[in-house]
């Protein structure tokens, strides 16, 4: 048996900022956007191999999240961060973080949720790595 991720699904506090968002910043498609039963407005976004699924709510309190960021593996982190300078959603502050075994930086969407652009240069010593810290 192998499994996949099929969706996401997440509350947030605009739709059509999101919907902008993950369209213009990560290439999603829109597939579907209205309102559900409660009146809350919800949307249906088409990524590579996942869908995201986002609705409003309530009371909205987005610090009150443990899930901790999304990582995308990206080829070139240089070219797709300069794209999202030109774009405007990130700054000159934002920076490429060089690790032993990737390049990344780090970006927040409309509701400070944090994304992770990863360009791994290493995956395989990433994970021997682990391993061999484990051992010690």
């Amino acid at each position: 048996m192998s499994f996949c991720i099929d969706h996401l699904n997440r509350y947030v506090s605009d739709i059509d900022k999101f919907i902008t968002f993950y369209n213009e910043v990560l290439g999603y498609e829109l597939l579907d956007k209205g309102f559900k039963a409660n009146g809350k407005a919800y949307a249906i976004l088409k990524g590579f191999g996942h869908e995201l699924f986002i609705s409003e709510k309530d009371d909205f309190m987005p610090e009150n999240s443990n899930f901790r960021h999304i990582g995308y593996s990206i080829e070139n982190a240089d070219s797709l961060l300069e794209s999202l300078r030109d774009k405007g959603y990130a700054d000159k502050e934002c920076r490429i973080v060089v690790k032993q075994f990737s390049r990344q930086f780090y970006l927040k969407d409309p509701d400070g949720f944090e994304i992770d652009f990863i360009q791994w240069t290493d995956k395989e010593g990433f994970y021997e790595n682990l391993k061999m810290k484990k051992r010690l």
